[in-house]
């Protein structure tokens, strides 16, 4: 739907103003075309009510204009007056005529925006799932540990009291243990559900190193196949960020992912993936305020010019059997966070990724 303010004094300075126009021209002798100012009141009215109030009020102007010219001129002798009286009914007329175009043109933009936010977190969701079926080893070997665990604590606990004399307090211990891996076990399927589920972003204050962290705790047994090591250099105290975590998890695990599979393709020696998560000075940051910046930095075969100026459009990949979607998803995801994403090579050799997010003013982790 069209949307209107809310806000009573518009509607107040218009009725105001209509009021104003009509006494002038009914109670006064001027020789000006006072009622063509109803065209504001038009105009007023395109932010208080939908087409069918616009065009109301369109009508209820030019009506006033009538009335006014009959009540202070002569209708057969006048012509000058009827002329302005002409004048001012074309106006208001013409004025009214677009202001209902521009809504309906509005309404049709917003509903091409509305449409276009659906297909990209569509296009998020399915990038989300993608990423997961890939990490289907991942998913089974995080989920079977504290599962293993628990099974391991629960037979030790067994044998604890079976003995003549049960310790007791080793049994405790191994219920503490086992309650303490069915937390992570559900931690780990309530975060696997969070990735798949297709929901509205929700914003809330996020630690960004704690987060980085459990992205590349989610990505270990991948990388651990593709033969990469993972390098964490996470600054503590970093001010919170206003974030969604799903979507932010998904830029991280696509960034770390692009860089892991790029170097196992490139079968590059002892391939080494280096994330960072600091705090960059308002001094040095290009955008002139502090912001917060997580780095993926690889020792790959790094990015040419032209994979640079066209890795964030749509549908371009390298990959063979890439959809070409993550890229630019993640610039998406990180535009709607006030954020940005930047694309570089670094010496001797390498690719890294530098995401940027404003801070929450006051927060810390």
């Amino acid at each position: 739907m069209y949307r209107t303010i809310r806000s009573p004094a518009v509607p107040a300075a218009a009725a105001a103003l209509t009021v104003a126009i009509f006494s002038v021209d009914a109670l006064t002798s001027l020789d000006v075309a006072i009622a063509v100012l109803y065209v504001a009141v038009v105009l007023m009215s395109v932010w208080i009510w939908p087409r069918r109030g616009v065009i109301g009020v369109m009508l209820f102007c030019m009506a006033l204009t009538l009335l006014a010219f009959v009540l202070s001129h002569d209708v057969l002798r006048d012509d000058a007056a009827l002329a302005r009286c002409l004048v001012s009914l074309a106006a208001i007329a013409i004025t009214g005529f677009l202001a209902v175009k521009g809504q309906e043109a509005t309404q049709a933009l917003l509903q091409r925006e509305e449409a276009l936010n659906q297909a990209r977190n569509q296009l998020a969701h399915a990038s989300r799932v993608s990423t997961l079926g890939e990490m289907t080893a991942t998913i089974a070997h995080e989920v079977n540990q504290p599962l293993a665990a628990i099974l391991t604590h629960g037979q030790a606990g067994l044998r604890w009291l079976d003995r003549d004399q049960p310790e007791l307090g080793e049994v405790r211990r191994a219920v503490d243990a086992m309650q303490q891996n069915a937390r992570r076990a559900s931690e780990v399927i309530q975060r696997i559900r969070g990735m798949a589920r297709q929901s509205a972003p929700s914003m809330v204050p996020l630690a960004p190193a704690a987060l980085v962290q459990e992205s590349c705790d989610l990505l270990r047994r991948e990388l651990h196949r593709l033969r990469v090591k993972l390098k964490l250099e996470l600054a503590a105290d970093l001010p919170l960020v206003m974030a969604d975590k799903v979507q932010l998890q998904q830029v991280v695990i696509n960034l770390v992912m692009n860089a892991a599979q790029a170097m196992s393709e490139a079968m590059t020696v002892a391939p080494t993936i280096e994330v960072r998560c600091s705090l960059v000075p308002a001094g040095e940051a290009q955008e002139g305020a502090a912001m917060i910046q997580v780095e993926v930095a690889d020792n790959g075969p790094g990015l040419s010019q032209e994979h640079m100026e066209r890795m964030f459009s749509a549908f371009f990949t390298t990959k063979k059997e890439g959809m070409g979607m993550g890229l630019a998803i993640c610039r998406s995801i990180l535009e709607a966070h006030h954020g940005s994403i930047r694309a570089g090579n670094r010496a001797p050799q390498g690719a890294v990724m530098r995401v940027l997010l404003p801070p929450v003013t006051g927060g810390t982790s």
